[in-house]
């Protein structure tokens, strides 16, 4: 073998994947979620705090949109839950529509310690500063829920898989199921 007689893999295609497994990246990437695992189990209700579950949701992109929240005391009793088709919005707007909507019912109800919930890895990394937001809509929302943040007092976010957040994403589904108004 000489200098320039290496082995080199074929130009152009990839080889094709297995039969039975996912051929789309969508189809990973969904499969890829369903399975994912936090880096730690998501806690039950820290003492003193109340539980916001949010959740967002379009089908397309923009498509038809939906928030939904779901509010629990410190003792897991649940004290809000709110659904609305929010009309043609991305899924990232969504999702941060639902926890402005989330974080301004506590703070209506006088909540002071709010344990804020999302499987939206996205939102979550957004709004505790890890990530930069490039959205100008995004900016704007995550400036009201700032603003909100403060009215309340602590208010800590956690990523939470999406099997743990199944009641604010069926709010989200019956809210994209209803017919519009």
């Amino acid at each position: 073998m000489g200098p320039g007689d290496f082995p080199t893999k074929p130009q152009g295609r990839r080889r094709a994947r297995r039969k039975g497994r996912a051929t789309k990246d969508a189809e990973r990437r969904a499969i890829a979620k369903a399975n994912a695992k936090p880096v730690r189990p998501p806690r039950g209700p820290m003492p003193g705090f109340a539980v916001l579950h949010v959740d967002g949701g379009a089908r397309g992109a923009p498509g038809p949109a939906a928030i939904g929240y779901l509010l629990q005391d410190e003792e897991g009793v649940r004290i809000a839950e709110y659904a609305e088709a929010i009309g043609t919005a991305s899924a990232a707007e969504a999702e941060y529509r639902a926890l402005l909507a989330g974080l301004t019912r506590a703070h209506e109800l006088g909540l002071r310690r709010v344990s804020a919930r999302s499987d939206s890895r996205l939102l979550i990394a957004h709004v505790d500063g890890e990530r930069n937001i490039r959205s100008p809509r995004l900016i704007e929302l995550e400036a009201d829920i700032t603003d909100m943040r403060m009215r309340i007092g602590t208010v800590l976010f956690e990523w939470i898989p999406a099997v743990a957040n199944g009641e604010a994403h069926r709010l989200v589904a019956q809210a994209l199921e209803s017919p519009q108004k």
